[in-house]
């Protein structure tokens, strides 16, 4: 523990993660109440929090297996940055503080929805992950929950179709990048102890299952502009290029370039999903 930083600590929440959790319920709340007001501060808060304590406990929870992976063994626990005991306190305190902060500040529906979350994640999801090579489908839910939540501590329903549509894209969209992982990291998973899809696919079938899921995402996107969740035409028209951009391109990296640029493939679809939430945010706010 005497070595900890702030850089420490950041790994250990997985920031990023935590961050584009955050920002997704965040543009759930402007979607649905069409400001910028203050209010979302404290819900919104709540949210990052509760992510960043639910990526420590997971942490702590697979630190074993993290140590026998050469893409995850510099991560806090297994180098020795923080004990496992102090992992665990950090990701209780940090879940705890969400939750109160839920409680208090984003309404019933979205605390007990951030109660099903982290057991859906650091339960069934973990534990699940261990056991089948599918456990990402279930998996991907924690990923939508959060839109949801943002939705409704913003005062919304969450059966509300703007919202429905959003998971369901944040669902989908998440599919390529597990898929993409076994992908170029199968033997790291293997030899951990994980099951992984590569024993049960061929490359060549977990790439078009990678562009079935994308271009699932990219069909939700585009309902969107269908339900009129558009309303300024350049921002549908921007959205049109983009996903055309994407399909191409990933279609390119998968089938037809001599080797699969793994780094190209991530970021293009991390971008792809940044692009369409900023394009909701700012046909909302303009």
């Amino acid at each position: 523990m005497a070595h900890f930083s702030l850089k420490g600590f950041f790994r250990l929440v997985r920031l990023p993660v935590s961050v584009a959790v955050t920002f997704s319920a965040f543009t759930a709340w402007v979607l649905f109440t069409g400001s910028l007001t203050m209010t979302w501060i404290l819900p919104v808060t709540g949210i990052f929090i509760l992510a960043a304590g639910a990526s420590a406990l997971n942490q702590y929870q697979e630190r074993e297996f993290d140590a026998r992976m050469e893409r995850t063994r510099i991560r806090p626990i297994p180098v020795g940055a923080i004990t496992p005991c102090a992992a665990l306190i950090v990701s209780l305190l940090l879940i705890f503080s969400g939750l109160i902060l839920l409680f208090f500040f984003a309404g019933l529906t979205c605390f007990i929805m951030g109660l099903f979350n982290i057991s859906w994640y650091n339960g069934l999801y973990t534990w699940l992950k261990r056991r089948s090579a599918f456990a990402v489908v279930p998996g991907a839910l924690t990923g939508a929950v959060p839109v949801m939540m943002g939705w409704s501590a913003a005062g919304g329903g969450i059966f509300d179709p703007p919202v429905i549509f959003l998971s369901l894209f944040l669902f989908f969209w998440q599919m390529p990048h597990f898929w993409l992982l076994m992908l170029k990291y199968g033997d790291d998973y293997r030899k951990a102890g994980y099951p992984v899809l590569p024993d049960l696919f061929t490359d060549e079938q977990i790439k078009r299952l990678i562009m079935v899921w994308l271009a699932a995402a990219s069909s939700v996107s585009l309902f969107m502009i269908l339900f009129g969740f558009f309303s300024i035409p350049l921002t549908a028209v921007l959205l049109l290029v983009v996903n055309l951009l994407l399909l191409v391109m990933v279609f390119h990296e998968l089938f037809r370039a001599p080797v699969i640029r793994y780094r190209r493939i991530f970021f293009a679809a991390n971008l792809f999903m940044l692009l369409v939430m900023g394009f909701l945010l700012a046909d909302r706010l303009l």
